[in-house]
């Protein structure tokens, strides 16, 4: 499974609040993922890490904006 369907996968998913959709995205993005110096000189390897852990961010914060969106 690809990252994008696992973040479908949590996004989609019901029975999950948002924080513990939050944990689950935050565990998919590999640690190293943001240790680029330059992106010129970053392998392919590395900058699809930085891809998948962009998407990540992304849903991440959507989710937030969703819970906000909800408090007012």
């Amino acid at each position: 499974m690809n990252i994008a369907e696992q973040i479908r996968q949590i996004m989609l998913a019901e029975k999950l609040s948002g924080a513990e959709k939050l944990d689950q995205l935050h565990a998919l993005i590999p640690a190293d993922a943001f240790k680029i110096d330059n992106l010129s000189q970053a392998s392919p390897e590395q900058l699809r890490q930085l891809k998948d852990g962009l998407a990540v961010t992304q849903a991440m914060q959507q989710i937030r904006r969703k819970e906000l969106d909800n408090r007012s």
